[in-house]
């Protein structure tokens, strides 16, 4: 019988706020969009947080500046203390969901050419207060750190860093906003919370030189009665069928016996809870999908995507999806 993955993996115990859709993380993919497009939706939450007077550029050089604001905001930076003066904002876009204001080429690099753009217009008496949006995710330390080196360097006494949390809150607030840019196409139909989910699978990689090999669960998962037909129900095709029997199932009695270990109730619960949470949305959104070979792919790849403490590990995520999937916790089993 084959070893689980033998990668150290993160302390399972860590918690993150890395949630789907359905929390306050990525539940918009603003990393789809093109530059074109974020710009465009910063300009609309700028319409929305200073004012209409908000003017945006064309495409090509912006000299430090993607739209531009004067008087007082509507609600900036809040509505009992609204900022007055000229306002320069600055879109910064990147295509990494899992990019971070603390990356270098950010911090330093991108940040270090606008620098000279922004101390030109403060010179020249064209800006008072500057806003930088970027899709990136924001840490207190860079924040602090970025509108600080700002201010020292360019004078400019007010400066904000507004990160994708940021960006996401206005876009609930504001979900006309959602549909102006396209982002609505791009969701994905399938809202759910795997911050449980990923809290399995890194204790299942903990545990795994522990765990049973052979088979202990009350069934023999290749050959259990009415596989065949939950595949035709689902419509998974014979060729991922194969695939889940040639490269899950040897892993899935370290599953069954991990779940059925007593010291880990707690996370059997998670797991449950989340298969449970799965086994609704796939139903619903079943005919968003080609194939239930394309919904199970599509599950993996948000897991991966919104998880990136699971990259070390993301083969087992993908044989914990399969074993959802075997064990008849996610997908139909009878017509309806």
């Amino acid at each position: 019988m084959k070893n689980l993955l033998t990668i150290n993996a993160p302390n399972s115990n860590q918690k993150n706020t890395f949630l789907i859709f359905a929390s306050d993380m990525h539940r918009f993919p603003i990393h789809d969009l093109n530059d074109a497009e974020f710009e465009k939706l910063v300009v609309l939450i700028c319409r929305e947080i200073l004012g209409i007077g908000i003017t945006s550029f064309a495409p090509g050089p912006d000299g430090g500046k993607d739209a531009k604001f004067e008087g007082t905001a509507n609600a900036f930076p809040s509505e009992a203390a609204p900022a007055i003066g000229k306002f320069i904002v600055q879109a910064k876009h990147t295509t990494s969901p899992v990019a971070s204001c603390s990356d270098y080429d950010f911090e330093t690099t991108l940040i270090g050419k606008e620098i000279p753009k922004i101390k030109r217009q403060y010179d020249e008496g064209s800006l008072t207060h500057y806003l930088i949006f970027t899709n990136r995710r924001k840490t207190g330390g860079a924040e602090d750190r970025i509108t600080e080196k700002i201010r020292e360097q360019t004078d400019v006494k007010h400066v904000w860093l507004r990160g994708f949390e940021d960006i996401e809150r206005e876009l609930l607030l504001h979900p006309a906003i959602v549909a102006a840019v396209g982002l609505d196409k791009l969701r994905s139909p399938i809202q759910f919370v795997p911050e449980d989910l990923r809290d399995v699978i890194l204790a299942l990689h903990a545990q795994r030189l522990s765990l049973t090999t052979a088979f202990d669960s009350e069934h023999d998962f290749r050959n259990y009665p009415g596989l065949a037909a939950k595949n035709t129900i689902n419509g998974l095709t014979p060729g991922y069928d194969s695939y889940i029997k040639e490269d899950s199932m040897p892993y899935f009695p370290e599953i069954e016996s991990f779940l059925k270990n007593p010291r880990n109730e707690g996370l059997k619960e998670q797991y449950h809870a989340v298969a449970n949470e799965l086994k609704g949305q796939l139903i619903l959104h079943r005919y968003r999908f080609v194939s239930f070979d394309d919904a199970l792919e599509h599950l993996y790849n948000l897991i991966h995507e919104r998880c990136p403490e699971l990259r070390n590990v993301r083969r087992l995520a993908k044989v914990v999806v399969h074993y959802m999937y075997v064990n008849c916790e996610i997908g139909q089993k009878e017509e309806t």
